[in-house]
């Protein structure tokens, strides 16, 4: 019990130290894991929402809003045929791409989940 009594002092004492010797390795070892985690915690995309994403990148330009509307919408192969249903089929009003531009990334959309079930 004495043992870890000792060690929860040292690591209070390690992160509130303000000391140059332990400031600097501390900022060094959070940032290094943070870091790590930024990177685990990345969204490994299917391939018909990488695939669709990556054609609608490539054939429209997009503005600031309509691509980050993009990333986050298609992530899962399941977001891209919830789009397609939505947006495609029903003809929801999309408030970032609608007429030719809607038209044209519906198209991207079919292409990719018609690949996907291909394979």
């Amino acid at each position: 019990m004495k043992k870890f009594i000792i060690l929860v002092v040292v690591i209070l004492a390690f992160f509130t130290i303000d000391h140059p010797l332990i400031k600097e390795p501390r900022e060094k070892l959070l940032g290094e894991g943070i870091g790590f985690l930024s990177d685990a915690s990345k969204v490994n995309r299917s391939p018909a929402a990488n695939m669709a994403k990556n054609r609608i990148s490539s054939q429209l330009k997009l503005s600031e809003s309509e691509g980050e509307y993009v990333e986050k919408t298609f992530t899962t192969d399941d977001s891209v045929q919830l789009f397609h249903l939505r947006y495609c089929r029903e003809r929801d009003l999309n408030l970032y791409f609608y007429d030719d531009r809607l038209n044209t990334v519906c198209k991207i959309v079919t292409d990719a989940l018609e690949q996907k079930r291909a394979k």
